[in-house]
């Protein structure tokens, strides 16, 4: 009979070492400094920013403003704001505030059928410059934000590079407090899977990537992770996608913790699909070998392991009462907020399929709310 303590260790240690030995290996690559040219003002290559559009009309104005604040020559930079069949004033909006503008920008109807996805493969053939930026709506970019990315494509196997978040909300929300726990963890992976190879997430509200490689793929409507379905396909093109922590967007965090479970619950579904999608990439370089691996164990193994670790707790503090102290650790600054954002997490992961794949508006429209941020 199978000793039901010792199996619940096991998947303890099972946890323990898939993230201390994925943090650890990160963090050594972090370390590694890569030269980045900075690339003086004639230099800099020609950029289009898409903003894919729907139902914006809360946040759009604010968008609008905040792009004309980026430090990047107008002469060098395109906005296209793609509306994706608004039902509101979004277009209106749009148009007024461009208008107030100096930006080179205009409002395009999405004519490749209804979809951020469809909308995206019917705009990049009509890009002509040398890079594509995608930003959401309601994400605001720090003014050095595409000087940054653009020091990245010195490297002509850099296919695609990708942002820092930075939250913004209540600091008092839970939401915001285990958002920032998990985020110092998120950034350090990142960091450490560029050095290696590619990161295995892509940061919706900023990325970018090389036109001429955007025009070679097409996004899955299905996919439900349009951010990463384009990761996936830049990397299966032979390139590396990198993620830059100086190049900084700032981003809602629903207000309530039902918003911010059911966007959860949106991004795994959307992600585990991707990942399930190309499993040919295992094993081929050092992204199929090391870092791929890592991603699938940790989104779609580790959050079943963690589901049955607390389904299991009951019974083995029965058998052995002092795991109850186990407890204790939640009290602790720092360590107990970390460990409750982390089972937090897995636990939803486990259960996203309960949120429809194409999603709810309930998450969207909770985090469209006015906010102060530090463009610094």
């Amino acid at each position: 009979m199978i000793d039901l303590v010792f199996m619940w260790q096991l998947l303890i240690l099972f946890e323990v070492v898939l993230f201390t030995s994925y943090t650890f290996i990160m963090y050594i690559y972090s370390r590694k400094e890569e030269k980045k040219e900075n690339p003086i003002n004639s230099d800099l290559p020609s950029i289009t920013l898409i903003i894919p559009m729907y139902n914006e009309e809360k946040v759009i104005r604010e968008k609008i403003e905040n792009t004309a604040l980026l430090d990047y020559p107008n002469s060098k930079l395109e906005v296209i704001i793609v509306d994706d069949y608004s039902k509101d004033n979004s277009i209106e909006i749009s148009k007024d505030a461009i208008s107030k503008t100096s930006l080179k920008a205009k409002v395009v109807k999405n004519e490749g059928g209804k979809g951020k996805a469809r909308g995206l493969n019917w705009i990049f053939p009509q890009v002509s410059n040398e890079i594509t930026v995608i930003s959401d709506a309601d994400a605001l970019l720090k003014e050095d934000s595409l000087l940054q990315i653009t020091k990245n494509y010195s490297d002509p196997m850099i296919g695609g590079v990708t942002g820092k978040i930075m939250i913004i909300s209540d600091k008092r929300r839970i939401s915001k407090s285990q958002e920032d726990s998990y985020r110092s963890y998120f950034d350090l992976w990142r960091q450490g899977e560029s050095k290696i190879g590619s990161v295995s997430v892509c940061n919706g509200p900023l990325m970018s990537f090389r036109t001429n490689l955007l025009k070679r793929i097409k996004v899955d409507p299905d996919a439900y992770a349009d951010d990463s379905d384009i990761l996936f396909k830049i990397i299966q093109l032979g390139h590396r996608v990198v993620y830059d922590k100086k190049a900084i967007v700032f981003e809602r965090v629903p207000l309530t913790l039902k918003g911010r479970t059911i966007q959860k619950m949106k991004r795994i579904n959307g992600l585990r699909k991707v990942y399930l999608n190309n499993l040919d990439l295992l094993g081929k370089g050092s992204f199929g070998k090391i870092i791929f691996p890592y991603a699938l164990l940790t989104h779609i193994i580790s959050p079943l392991v963690v589901l049955f670790i607390v389904l299991f707790y009951p019974l083995v503090v029965l058998k052995e009462p002092w795991y109850l102290g186990l407890l204790l650790l939640l009290l602790l600054p720092k360590i107990g907020e970390l460990l409750i954002s982390f089972v937090t997490t897995q636990l939803i992961m486990n259960f996203s399929f309960l949120i429809p794949t194409s999603g709810s508006w309930e998450a969207v429209e909770d985090a469209r709310y006015k906010c102060k941020y530090n463009n610094q």
